[in-house]
């Protein structure tokens, strides 16, 4: 009878150690599958470089500069730099696809991003005046406020008076086609 009840025993053992490695291996499926979503939904990982916050930095800069917005360097990214240090820092310029590390060396050395250590697609030469229709800056890449792919594409944009929209991927060729046009006008 010794031997039924140790029989009996090590099968229920087996048992559970195998339902245990079953757990165990949906588990590390699970995690793995949402490790790859969250890579896939912040491909840059995530960001709280705030478009908000350099919207506010723009107007604060427009304000003191009788309603110009920052202009008049190498690039459009070097015009943005302009707002460095005194309205933003490295973490806000660099946009939410460029490690913050590598924009503020390029801000250490010369004071000046470029389009490699800032990832905001800005529109230099514009006032508080102009159009208000004209973006003024929107994310190169296309992402979200905390770094996140946006569910349809496209982008969140900013306009000169501070309003912002989001334009879909199915718009935005449209938008970008009326944007030069109500540039060229100006």
């Amino acid at each position: 009878m010794a031997n039924d009840s140790s029989a009996r025993f090590q099968f229920t053992l087996r048992r559970l150690f195998k339902w245990a490695a079953v757990f165990g291996a949906v588990l590390g499926l699970l995690l793995g599958a949402g490790r790859l979503y969250l890579r896939w939904l912040y491909p840059y990982g995530s960001s709280h470089c705030c478009d908000s916050g350099l919207s506010m930095s723009l107007l604060d800069y427009a304000d003191s500069h009788g309603g110009a917005y920052p202009t008049g360097d190498s690039t459009p990214e070097a015009s943005l730099s302009l707002l460095y240090p005194q309205l933003a820092d490295a973490n806000l310029l660099r946009g939410k696809t460029v490690p913050v590390a590598l924009a503020q060396a390029a801000l250490d050395k010369n004071g000046r991003l470029d389009p490699a250590t800032c990832g905001w697609h800005y529109v230099e030469g514009l006032t508080t005046g102009d159009d208000p229709g004209l973006a003024l800056f929107w994310d190169k890449v296309g992402l979200g406020h905390n770094g996140q792919r946006l569910s349809e594409g496209g982008h969140k944009v900013f306009f000169v008076n501070g309003v912002s929209e989001y334009i879909p991927a199915d718009r935005w060729e449209a938008f970008l086609d009326q944007q030069l046009k109500l540039y060229a006008a100006r």
